[in-house]
């Protein structure tokens, strides 16, 4: 028997997400802001979400489309949100003050820290004490085709959990199982997602190391099909101090080549490729163009909401990150931007000490301030 299902948020990941389900036979309502509304109007024109690709295929009606948030999570058995990290706080005021006691949510497009950062923002709107998880990335590697169809590139073969506080974990990774199509376990805790984020690793270095190319006016450019050997042991150094960071919190991190292989089957034959060799011979993220502009949030999301909060994360473990740093420097000289001002702190995810066993404590509990 299907599950009522809401899913937050209208781009590319939302809509997959909204008719994969319904094609699985789950009763879907898919949510965007009010003034988004526009991007409802054509799926409700087109009476449907045009699915294709490595997903269930067909033309999916979701049981309902609605930018009213009381109606959307009324009676949801599991709240999914996917969204960029950057639109985190106008989502969370709309919905907060409507959803449930214990009910389930989990945000689908997670990058580091999330979940903690989301929990303080439903705080702040008087939010109810949820049952919060998110995952390390999205299910789906997917590309709007219009306005209402979307095309599935890959599709992962599982994915992990982690609930905060921690010991929500196995009930969300057990709901989660039983509504995606692929195997979904349950993480050690909200700090193991936040680590197992590719995007990070392979984004920022993609594009600002390659800036003259992305912004020629002659050239297309494909980040995944360009990772040359000197950008590759750029990423492989920021994959390193994203292990460091790890193990010195006591978790076990995977390279960006053991997820993909984990995720996609990427690097079968030679069992767990390298970083590099990962993103080079990757058939599902090859054909993806772009960036077209170093203003895309492979550096306006994946810095911030990436590498600022692993930064932050190291510092208070000890765990220097020259890499990192340099990176963020680079972005924010790019932009003009004070990436690290603006982007995620410790304190905006409710965590005063900073030290590493304020890390682990706050993974554990649920809304108090550490």
């Amino acid at each position: 028997m299907g599950q009522q299902i809401t899913v937050l948020g209208a781009g590319a990941g939302g809509l997959t997400t909204t008719a994969d389900l319904t094609i699985q036979g789950h009763d879907v309502t898919l949510f965007e802001l009010p003034k988004f509304e526009s991007n409802l109007e054509a799926i409700r024109s087109n009476e449907g979400i045009d699915i294709t690709g490595a997903a269930n295929e067909g033309h999916a009606r979701p049981a309902t489309v609605t930018s009213d948030p009381a109606e959307a999570v009324e009676d949801a058995d599991l709240v999914i949100q996917v969204v960029p990290n950057f639109a985190f706080e106008p989502f969370a005021e709309a919905v907060g003050p409507h959803l449930s006691e214990g009910q389930p949510f989990v945000l689908l497009s997670a990058n580091t820290m999330s979940a903690l950062e989301y929990r303080q923002i439903l705080d702040d709107v008087g939010a109810p004490e949820i049952r919060l998880g998110e995952t390390p990335s999205l299910a789906y590697a997917v590309r709007k085709t219009s306005p209402s169809s979307v095309h599935v590139l890959g599709i992962k073969r599982e994915l992990s959990v982690a609930g905060l506080p921690a010991e929500h974990s196995s009930v969300l990774a057990e709901q989660m199982d039983d509504v995606f199509p692929f195997s979904v376990s349950a993480a050690e805790n909200v700090l193991e997602t936040s680590l197992f984020n590719a995007n990070p690793v392979i984004h920022p270095v993609g594009a600002l190391l390659n800036a003259g190319e992305i912004e020629s006016p002659d050239d297309e450019y494909y980040l995944y099909q360009n990772v040359t050997d000197s950008i590759g042991r750029v990423m492989s150094r920021v994959d390193e101090e994203r292990a460091e960071i790890g193990e010195a919190l006591g978790l076990e991190v995977k390279t960006v080549g053991e997820l993909f292989h984990d995720w996609y089957g990427i690097g079968e034959n030679e069992y767990y490729a390298t970083t590099t060799n990962s993103l080079r011979t990757s058939s599902i993220h090859g054909p993806i163009q772009g960036p077209d502009s170093l203003d895309h949030r492979y550096v306006t999301e994946d810095v911030p909401y990436g590498l600022v909060p692993l930064s932050e994360m190291a510092a208070a473990c000890g765990v220097e990150t020259p890499t990192i740093d340099s990176l963020i420097q680079l972005a924010e000289d790019v932009h003009h931007t004070d990436f690290r001002a603006d982007g995620r702190t410790l304190d905006d995810c409710g965590i005063d000490a900073t030290d590493r066993d304020a890390l682990l404590r706050v993974a554990t509990r649920s809304n108090a301030r550490v």
